[in-house]
């Protein structure tokens, strides 16, 4: 008396061999060809958390350097300044 596979067993074991005789480095080929020799995949991460390092403006000292100074320590009043100043352009039109 023999003992018949049931139909997912042989779909499975159908699918099994199908990927055995198809792995012929179909991938690693597809792979090589994505990436340049020149460009190899990076293994580690580069970046540090946190804010950007603080970098000098050539116009500290001048008008905008003072604006934007003043801008970051009154943004609340900055945004009311822009306001009015658009208020006052839209309705001279």
């Amino acid at each position: 008396m023999t003992q018949s596979k049931s139909p997912a067993v042989e779909a499975y074991e159908l699918d099994k061999a199908k990927q055995e005789r198809g792995n012929d480095g179909a991938l690693d080929k597809a792979l090589e060809d994505t990436f340049p020799a020149s460009d190899p995949v990076s293994h580690s991460i580069t970046s540090v958390a946190g804010a950007p390092p603080a970098t000098e403006n050539t116009d500290s000292n001048g008008l905008l350097g003072g604006i934007r100074a003043w801008i970051k320590d009154n943004p609340i009043a900055a945004v009311a300044v822009t306001a009015a100043v658009a208020w006052i352009i839209g309705s001279n039109r």
